[in-house]
């Protein structure tokens, strides 16, 4: 009796291939009771060379199942191929702070610039990198505007304000 119970376990019949024995690499290499393969290499394989010693990371063979020999330049761990890597462009300022306040200056285009704004982080998120440079710019647009449109007015009532009170002085009696 194996130490493994599962070991000698035949897959179900529907994952038999039509000859009935198991697929190969789904059955576990058979275990010898000392740890040095024999000296034909195992499983029909020759001995390794002279003097071949396994890559370094790798764990030693214990059992009598030998990797095949074959070429020199693919021995050792497969890797995956190396693809091209291409990094996001930054993520674009939201301006959110800004369109926030510029509610409070100018309504009418301050809630278009929060809609914008908040589309920035979203559109990169997604990868959409031209959309969230595009919301981006029209968030800084839109609260730009209206951060002009309120100082245009804070200035004309200031000026209103000044000619009220120096008109105001031309009156010495206000009565009606």
């Amino acid at each position: 009796m194996s130490q493994n119970p599962w070991q000698d376990r035949q897959p179900p019949p529907e994952d038999r291939p039509p000859s009935g024995r198991p697929p190969p690499g789904s059955e576990e290499p058979t275990r010898t009771a000392h740890p040095v393969p024999p000296a034909d290499g195992g499983a029909g394989y020759p001995p390794p060379p002279q003097g071949w010693t396994p890559p370094p990371g790798t764990a030693p063979q214990h059992s009598s199942w030998q990797p095949p020999r074959g070429n020199p330049q693919q021995q050792g761990a497969w890797q995956q191929p190396q693809q091209p890597y291409y990094a996001p462009p930054p993520r674009p300022a939201n301006h959110l702070v800004w369109a926030i306040i510029s509610i409070l200056l100018f309504w009418p285009l301050g809630i278009p610039a929060v809609v914008f704004a908040s589309q920035v982080n979203t559109k990169y998120a997604l990868g959409d990198y031209a959309g969230a440079e595009d919301s981006s710019g029209k968030a800084k647009l839109f609260s730009l505007i209206s951060t002009v449109i309120a100082a245009i007015g804070i200035v004309l009532i200031i000026i209103f304000a000044i000619l009220a009170a120096s008109m105001g002085g031309d009156y010495p009696d206000n009565r009606y």
